[in-house]
């Protein structure tokens, strides 16, 4: 009788037993899969949110999501993707429109690039089937957000962006004379050169055949990157042209509203011709670019090119376009003109700085561009003598960074200074030793533009060693600042990198012609995050 009773209770033990396993195994086979699922659906967000990054349909973000789900080995139907649509109109709005994407109303915030993704699996059980449970639906969500761009392109409109006009061989201003560029700084003598920047950009409504019509030729580009309907060439002044198109490339790569353009020129002086809080219209910032022109040669004050004095006639003020361009991720007071809403923190900061050739000029604000005290011009042969000799307004060593105040203070040591204020890490960061105070915090890439970035060297006047790729210097030096915020940084990648080819955040294009694979290479490391 007790041995009968004994084989009962183990019995029912091993039943209890077995069913404790089944439970386990189970249990362990559902949170595989949950822990799989999971993973699959980040994946697919991100996917997602690529593809939202470059303005894709709901429907295309859907395929991107369900492939990398199922990349993923993990079985299921499509994937569910959800979107804030507000930005593309008042509605009605598809099922696929998620309210807790988009701002609260009233908030003000700006909408961002957020992609929801939901996947459902059913798993199957081993042991549960036993008592009657075979399956049971798993769900995972994933939010991913596509980096906002807030984006500063600051551009040289110095005369020399039209000097391309000296070399091709066409008498651009249909004067008789071919290729009569007159070599600044001498006076110009009798017909207007080739490449006067007065004849570019100004007289863009007449055709070639008509004298004083901006410079032409054969050929044209297309309308919307710089040509007009009539196919004539009345957008010939090179290089700036290539500049143009190429802005306007990277302008069709970005997503508005979400990303965001300034535009910031800089000759002898800076000027903002778009703000970020203005620059989430495509069009509008397409007409800031159409709007564009070559500066002429400033001589404010006028000139003495017989002894003596070069200041206010020099025409690359790097320092007050970086200055500018990174006002725009500050204080959005600090330079008494950036409205509220122009900060996102959530976004990329990003600022392109073009250039083709060295800083030369410099000036205090505080007077004003017609006064020649206002003007900062050290000699290169001694202090506070400024001549006509090369390189104008700065030293001819990169090697010799001096600080403000020093009579030795120049164009390029400002230039130098005002590339820390942009990438220098902020306030609530560690700051590296080379930073003299905190910064922007925002990633700098650098273009050089033409063969003066590389070889620009000294006139026979000066006598001394001297730096030919001293603007190239410059523009890697803000490229390394804005890499990593160090602008000591031992690992920069353009360490030992020979002059005029690229490295790291500096891009080197020796014609315009090379400014498209350029600004493509930097609109390609444009990067997604996952958020949640």
């Amino acid at each position: 009788m007790q041995r009968g009773q004994a084989l009962v209770l183990i019995a029912l033990a091993f039943i209890g037993l077995a069913s404790f396993i089944g439970l386990a195994v189970d249990a362990g086979i559902l949170f595989i899969q949950i822990g799989h699922l999971r993973r699959a659906v980040d994946a697919a967000a991100l996917s997602a949110a690529n593809q939202f990054r470059e303005g894709r349909t709901v429907a295309e973000l859907t395929a991107a999501a369900t492939e990398f789900i199922n990349l993923n080995s993990v079985s299921t139907g499509t994937a569910q993707v959800f979107v804030c649509e507000e930005p593309f109109g008042p509605g009605p709005y598809s099922p696929a429109h998620d309210p807790s994407l988009c701002p609260a109303v009233g908030s003000g915030d700006p909408y961002r690039k957020f992609v929801r993704v939901e996947g459902e699996v059913i798993v199957n059980f081993a042991f549960l089937p036993i008592i009657g449970i075979y399956s049971f639906p798993i769900h995972a969500s994933a939010v991913s957000e596509a980096a906002s761009v807030d984006l500063v392109l600051v551009i040289d409109t110095s005369s020399s962006m039209a000097f391309d006009l000296c070399r091709d061989g066409l008498d651009n201003d249909e004067d008789g004379t071919i290729d009569d560029c007159n070599g600044f700084p001498q006076p110009q003598v009798g017909p207007a050169a080739d490449s006067d920047p007065s004849l570019c950009n100004l007289n863009r409504s007449l055709s070639d055949d008509v004298v004083g019509d901006d410079p032409g030729g054969p050929g044209g580009l297309p309308v919307g990157m710089g040509g007009t309907p009539d196919g004539d060439r009345e957008d010939d002044c090179h290089p700036f042209e290539e500049v143009r198109a190429a802005a306007n490339a990277l302008l069709s790569r970005m997503y508005f509203p979400y990303d965001r353009m300034a535009i910031v020129t800089f000759s002898n002086v800076g000027s903002r011709e778009i703000h970020l809080a203005d620059g989430d219209n495509v069009t509008d910032v397409f007409n800031a670019l159409a709007a564009l022109q070559v500066s002429p040669d400033p001589g404010n004050p006028p000139c003495d090119f017989s002894g003596g004095d070069p200041r206010g006639c020099t025409n690359t003020n790097v320092a007050e376009g970086l200055l500018i361009g990174g006002n725009y991720f500050g204080d959005p007071n600090a330079d008494g003109t950036a409205s509220p809403g122009e900060i996102r923190q959530e976004a990329v900061w990003i600022l392109i700085l073009l250039g083709d050739g060295g800083a030369n000029a410099l000036r205090d604000t505080s007077y004003p561009v017609t006064d020649r005290q206002g003007w900062i011009c050290p000699n290169t042969l001694g202090p506070n003598n400024p001549t006509w000799v090369q390189p104008f307004c700065r030293d001819p060593l990169a090697s010799t960074r001096h600080a403000f105040g020093n009579p030795d203070y120049d164009a390029d040591d400002a230039a130098r200074d005002a590339a820390d204020f942009v990438g220098c890490p902020d306030s609530n960061s560690p700051q590296p030793a080379a930073c003299a105070a905190p910064g922007q915090g925002a990633v700098i890439f650098s273009i050089g533009l033409g063969d003066l970035v590389v070889n620009n060297p000294c006139w026979p006047g000066y006598g001394g060693a001297c730096d030919p790729d001293l603007g190239e210097r410059l523009l890697r030096y803000a490229a390394g600042v804005g890499d990593d915020g160090n602008p000591a940084s031992p690992s920069d990648p353009c360490n030992g990198v020979p002059a005029g080819q690229d490295c790291g955040n500096y891009y080197f294009a020796p014609t315009g012609a090379g400014l498209l694979r350029v600004f493509e290479a930097i609109a390609s490391r444009i990067f997604t995050r996952l958020t949640q």
